[in-house]
């Protein structure tokens, strides 16, 4: 009786360049959230006052962060 293996390694081709695509997402991700903290932390540092010249209410404040992510 022979043995025969059935047993084929996965192809790895194409995994460097889905692993460089992931790392890429991962990378523009990362900056985006970065971004959209630093907007809201700056802004949350503003008065009022200042918030009122520029047209912002605090409420509004977390939402035109993440607007201003999606604009850069």
């Amino acid at each position: 009786m022979s043995y025969t293996s059935t047993y084929t390694a996965a192809p790895v081709a194409g995994l460097m360049p889905k692993l460089r695509q992931s790392l890429d997402a991962f990378r523009a991700y990362s900056a985006d959230q970065r971004a959209k903290r630093q907007t809201f932390r700056e802004l949350s540092a503003m008065n009022d006052r200042d918030l009122a010249d520029i047209g912002v209410a605090r409420g509004e404040i977390r939402h035109i962060a993440s607007q201003a992510v999606a604009l850069r």
